[in-house]
């Protein structure tokens, strides 16, 4: 399976232009992408990137970045430049990415406190609780991808069983990590994730159109 370039500019050309004389940007996140693409990366850039955190990037990514662009247009908010991997995380671990993702089922933490209860909320308890949760440990061996807003994040990840899977991290809005997946509990993958995005938004701007 591949990603088909002509079906963004397919979109582009409905909702980027407004050809149907329509409103343009009206699919979300389209104001912030604008249907652009960024210049693709060549091999010597992938492989530095590569060598310098000793891992493999998922052949389908890998190949959307060195072919199509890296980054831009895309699910929601649009995709990350390869560079912004780790945006708005805070990294300590010098092996993230090559230390395997832990998790191959969704993950949230049970939370037992008060949330009302404002003298529990600044309790040394809550603390704890609160730097575990958002630890960088929970999304070792990924890559974020793409912001969908409200603090969510799509990542692909890129050490361990799961690598080439993308996840979904909500732990901001406390419903925890977890892949996406069909109702047969299939995984998707980066192409697969992009392809569905693409005709399902060509469905969308196709019937709002008329």
């Amino acid at each position: 399976m591949t990603i088909e370039k002509e079906k963004i500019l397919q979109l582009k050309k409905i909702d980027g232009n407004g050809f149907f004389k329509i409103k343009p940007f009206k699919l979300f996140g389209s104001k912030i992408h604008k249907y652009k693409l960024n210049n693709c990366l060549g091999e010597a850039e992938i492989e530095e990137f590569e060598k310098f955190h000793n891992i493999k990037l998922p052949t389908d990514y890998r190949n959307f970045i060195k072919h199509i662009g890296n980054g831009g247009v895309g699910p929601a908010l649009g995709l990350y430049k390869l560079k912004d991997w780790n945006l708005e995380l805070e990294i300590e671990n010098d092996n993230f990415l090559k230390t395997k993702f832990p998790y191959t089922e969704k993950w949230n933490s049970d939370f037992n406190g008060n949330t009302e209860d404002e003298k529990f909320m600044d309790s040394e308890e809550f603390e704890c609780w609160e730097q575990d949760y958002y630890n960088e440990k929970h999304v070792f061996g990924s890559i974020r991808v793409c912001h969908y807003g409200c603090a969510i994040y799509f990542f692909l990840v890129v050490s361990g069983v799961e690598k080439g899977n993308v996840w979904v991290d909500d732990r901001a809005n406390d419903q925890g990590i977890y892949p996406l997946s069909t109702e047969n509990n299939n995984r998707y993958n980066f192409t697969e994730w992009y392809n569905e995005w693409l005709d399902q938004s060509l469905i969308k701007l196709k019937v709002n159109k008329h």
